[in-house]
């Protein structure tokens, strides 16, 4: 089965995220609890402020899958449209559409400001 990875709704709205860090790659095993990659999404982009509502999640795997294309890296914008391939076994062919998103959850991480 061919499975899509898409970044899931962030808080009340669906908001665009930019990639901070890619942590999985292709050809990966996928297992629930793998890090996919982590983004940085704000919250609050309407109102100008001196410390902008920004948080930064990380996206995890909560299913088994083999981790088949991967089509962001750190600085690109992610919205809901698909940014990779998943399939439930390592040699399926992917000529057909996916039939579902990735099983994903995203945890709030804390990231140093300093560290760029």
């Amino acid at each position: 089965m061919i499975l899509s990875l898409v970044l899931p709704r962030m808080g009340e709205f669906s908001r665009p995220g930019i990639v901070r860090r890619v942590i999985a790659s292709a050809g990966d095993a996928l297992r629930p609890g793998t890090p996919l990659m982590e983004v940085r999404v704000d919250l609050d982009e309407a109102n100008a402020r001196d410390c902008p509502a920004t948080i930064f999640y990380r996206l995890i795997a909560t299913e088994r899958a083999y981790l088949r294309t991967i089509l962001v890296a750190a600085g690109d914008v992610i919205d809901g449209s698909a940014f990779g391939l998943a399939t439930t076994t390592p040699d399926e062919a992917l000529q057909a559409p996916a039939v579902r998103a990735l099983r994903t959850t995203s945890v709030s991480i804390m990231v140093d400001p300093l560290s760029g």
